[in-house]
């Protein structure tokens, strides 16, 4: 049986725990057994030096022990993921850490062979550790606040308290003010939504996200142009990048409606953007959508987006045409309905929330 996390990082550059490192090599062993792909990458099974990370069998005796991890191994021939991408290391609650238990962990997905091992691995790797939640689940539930001196339910407005719930339950952890027995997987909007209400975490203008986070077990901070905001960087997709391949979520501000002139391109709605995307094309990262609650991804390429592409070409001819620019862009959900897939083709992010664990 394997652990439900790692004490500490094991790999290159990890702290090395003698159990954390024991698990690991369980875990490595148990996939160069199971999968041929790994297994051909690692010169046959069982084929671990004693620090249970380097392979015997180095192809180029040469190389830096970078070249010669069997984690690296494994993320290259299992993750797919870019030579540049690996790190060689296993983190407590990380990607590697949730591919390797895909295939052998308490999840009771058998060791099999390459081809039904990958789509395991990948639906683990795909939103690993997310719950989503459809908003429109929850119509009878309102929020603490009025929007035109009429209660909100969160339906109708709770696609950002949807957001950080699902950022939540897969990187927050109970604090004080949480229901009994309530553990991060299991919490809910509703769940959310009370403890923000007993919290004087709304105000006229809506959920104050600063004053929830904490109490969500997270920490939070908000880049774009819009009050409270802090100064988008130099370049927001690297600082989202970075901030997703250290582990952290991104609740996305985006833009889909055609709205009258002057305020055209400010956000309308919350997705959270999860992890980077493990397959090829334009899908940048994979990112959960409150409305449906369907899986979809975001794009850093403008030319997947119309909207974002006709504003781009408005300002070439013409540089006194003003829009906010959008950052990343929506691609549909195949699972979800048509119009909701009009709405995620057309998402652009013009701010965005950092999240990461408290």
């Amino acid at each position: 049986m394997t652990q439900e996390h790692l004490t500490c990082s094991v790999g290159l550059g990890g702290i090395n725990l003698s159990k954390d490192l024991t698990e690991v090599r369980f875990l490595l062993d148990m996939q160069i057994y199971g999968n041929s792909r790994f297994r051909d990458a690692c010169s046959g099974a069982g084929l671990l030096n004693g620090d249970g990370l380097s392979l015997k069998q180095d192809p180029d005796p040469n190389a830096a022990a970078f070249t010669g991890s069997a984690v690296v191994q494994f993320q290259q021939k299992v993750m797919w993921w870019s030579l540049d991408r690996c790190d060689g290391r296993v983190d407590p609650r990380g990607k590697t850490w949730t591919a390797l238990t895909a295939a052998v962990g308490a999840g009771g997905i058998a060791p099999v062979d390459v081809t039904p091992t990958l789509p395991a691995i990948g639906d683990a790797l795909s939103n690993a550790g997310f719950k989503a939640y459809n908003q429109g689940s929850y119509k009878t539930q309102t929020l603490g606040y009025q929007n035109k001196g009429k209660d909100v339910t969160i339906s109708q407005e709770g696609c950002f308290l949807c957001t950080m719930t699902m950022a939540a339950t897969g990187i927050g952890r109970p604090t004080s003010v949480w229901p009994a027995g309530v553990l991060a997987k299991d919490l809910t909007p509703v769940h959310a939504n009370d403890i923000a209400k007993n919290n004087a975490c709304y105000t006229t203008a809506g959920l104050n996200p600063f004053a929830l986070a904490p109490l969500l077990g997270m920490k939070i901070s908000r880049f774009g142009l819009e009050k409270g905001d802090s100064p988008l960087p130099a370049n927001p997709v690297a600082h989202v990048d970075g901030h997703i391949g250290a582990g952290g979520v991104v609740a996305a501000h985006v833009d889909y409606k055609d709205k009258h002139e002057g305020d055209f391109t400010k956000g309308d709605h919350w997705v959270l953007i999860t992890n980077k995307a493990s397959d090829s094309g334009f899908r940048d990262y994979d990112a959960l959508d409150p409305s449906g609650g369907a899986k979809m991804g975001m794009s850093k390429n403008l030319a997947v987006n119309p909207r974002e592409l006709d504003y781009f070409l408005k300002w070439l001819n013409d540089y006194s045409f003003q829009y906010k620019k959008g950052y990343l862009f929506g691609i549909p959900s195949p699972k979800s309905g048509i119009e909701r897939q009009e709405f995620q083709k057309n998402y652009r992010m013009v701010r965005y929330c950092l999240l990461s664990r408290s």
